[in-house]
């Protein structure tokens, strides 16, 4: 038989636990066609209307008056495609076409520092030996 320390050491810990997973929140995400995406912050409210048809915002001025306003599409966006996601990562093709630091330190520019920018100069070009190892390395003389 467990002791009783024992026993209200279990129930803390599945107490601290489940409280843990009621921390747990998710985040609505809007995937477009083009492949870029908009993350809702807390509290934000979006209404999908189609292409056709016009979503109106009403404003209601001091005097009681009451306009209806065309609302204007969301345009902002959280992640937009590049041209280096076409390729694999650490290729010659992705390291031409990737830019340095566009994202802030993320993993793909820790791949880029590692595969690509051999010299550390910042930069992808002749001093690089992927770089020199490809088609492109003629420029280099």
């Amino acid at each position: 038989m467990k002791s009783i320390n024992e026993m209200v050491l279990g129930f803390t810990a599945v107490f601290l636990m489940s409280l843990v997973a009621v921390g747990a929140k998710a985040e609505t995400v809007i995937n477009y066609d083009d492949g870029s995406t908009y993350t809702l912050p807390e509290n934000q409210e979006i209404y999908i209307s189609t292409p056709s048809s016009s979503l109106f915002k009403r404003q209601l001025m001091g005097n009681k008056d009451t306009f209806f306003r065309v609302q204007k599409p969301w345009t902002k966006r959280d992640y937009v495609p590049v041209a280096s996601d076409d390729y694999t990562v650490g290729s010659h093709q992705w390291c031409k076409t990737y830019v340095p630091w566009s994202e802030g330190l993320s993993f793909d520019m820790i791949s880029w520092q590692r595969a690509c920018d051999t010299d550390n100069d910042g930069k992808y070009g002749c001093g690089d030996s992927q770089f020199n190892n490809s088609e492109d390395a003629g420029v280099c003389n």
